[in-house]
């Protein structure tokens, strides 16, 4: 078993003993769009639940598109997280998750970059899984944090390259479009959710797991 194998092992383990009830992993089928183009629909309103530059992890002929604003480093993001591992787990063909990003807390923006440079070379899913495990480590908020690239040292992921990558144009353009879609979104906070476009108004896996049945109820296929 190699470094980041470990990781991977030891990421699920703490997140297993931090929360409520064990979850499965992500599907490992994260969508590389390369180009950067403004989600803006017909109407002149922004349709960030379907940005041509985000990550998608699931099926892209999904029903149901779930998109996330996130925080890398948001304590928030990192406790709904598992809940909605599980939620792809259990619905792998109906949904799909759109990751959209916000940088609030000062460590976000290089975590974000970490994620844009392993999704170039495939270890989108497998980055993410780290970061969140990980997050009190290079994330602690008011306290000195490790360097988050430090965790995949002896990994796959190929790191001067992932460095060199993660500071290109493109990456920044990412982060500015999706700073924009979350003002446009009428958001405050991270996490936030949308579920085929309509927001998670009560931040509760509960909630968010009723509205996408909802969706995929019989009478919203007719």
């Amino acid at each position: 078993m190699n470094k980041f194998e470990k990781l991977i092992y030891t990421s699920l383990a703490i997140l297993v003993g931090l929360l409520i009830y064990t979850v499965s992993g992500i599907p490992n089928t994260t969508e590389n769009h390369t180009s950067v183009k403004a989600s803006s629909s017909k109407t002149g309103q922004s349709s960030f639940w379907a940005a041509e530059h985000s990550p998608v992890i699931g099926n892209s002929n999904a029903r149901v598109t779930l998109v996330e604003f996130i925080d890398p480093a948001c304590e928030a993001c990192r406790a709904m997280y598992p809940y909605i591992k599980q939620i792809l787990s259990e619905y792998p063909n109906d949904v799909k998750l759109v990751i959209r990003y916000v940088d609030f807390h000062k460590e976000s923006e290089q975590a974000i970059r970490i994620l844009e440079a392993a999704r170039q070379q495939g270890y989108f899913n497998e980055v993410l899984e780290v970061l969140m495990a990980y997050q009190p480590a290079w994330a602690p908020h008011g306290k000195q944090g490790i360097d988050p690239w430090t965790l995949f040292e002896g990994s796959k992921l190929a790191i001067e390259k992932a460095k060199t990558d993660a500071q290109s144009t493109e990456i920044s353009q990412i982060i500015q479009l999706d700073k924009q879609d979350f003002k446009a979104s009428g958001s405050q906070k991270t996490p936030s959710f949308f579920v085929n476009g309509k927001p998670l108004t009560l931040m509760h896996p509960d909630p968010l797991l009723e509205m996408i049945k909802k969706e995929l109820a019989p009478s919203q296929t007719q």
